[in-house]
């Protein structure tokens, strides 16, 4: 998600601005996937356990962010075993799908009837979810236009 949002019709304050993108995600997190997740002191992003389940970096110009968040929703993960993300060492990188995976798989949810979406689907459920959470956080109102319907 790279919202373009000007900062001066909100709070001209970047770190607002940062823990404002982290709580969109865990209000994503928990009203739409019921996945407890936080922030960690000292760290920018939302964290679930010592999992990473979404980074944050904007950059801002006059007051108006851009750039913005990355969530793993059904993210290969691999690639992460070979670095050191964000250059922390002691946590690991995590996903929407492996958590909800691991849910299933405990004993807890074993015996839920839980449907189990797809990849599609848990892209647009987490798509959707992004656009209601950061237009309740900011108080804007998304509308959606076809490519035939923008102005060039």
């Amino acid at each position: 998600m790279y919202p373009i949002i000007n900062l001066r019709n909100h709070k001209m304050d970047l770190h607002w601005y940062l823990r404002a993108l982290e709580e969109v995600v865990i209000r994503v997190l928990t009203k739409t996937f019921s996945i407890k997740a936080s922030r960690l002191e000292g760290l920018t992003g939302v964290w679930v356990d010592n999992q990473k389940l979404a980074a944050i970096g904007i950059r801002v110009t006059q007051w108006i962010a851009y750039h913005g968040l990355a969530l793993n929703v059904t993210t290969d993960l691999t690639p992460f075993d070979w670095i050191v993300p964000c250059g922390i060492r002691d946590r690991k990188v995590g996903s929407i799908k492996n958590v909800l995976a691991g849910f299933r798989s405990s004993s807890d949810c074993a015996e839920a009837n839980v449907d189990h979406p797809n990849d599609s689907q848990l892209l647009n459920i987490a798509h959707e979810s992004l656009l209601k959470e950061f237009s309740e956080m900011f108080q804007l109102r998304i509308q959606h236009k076809t490519i035939s319907e923008l102005e060039f």
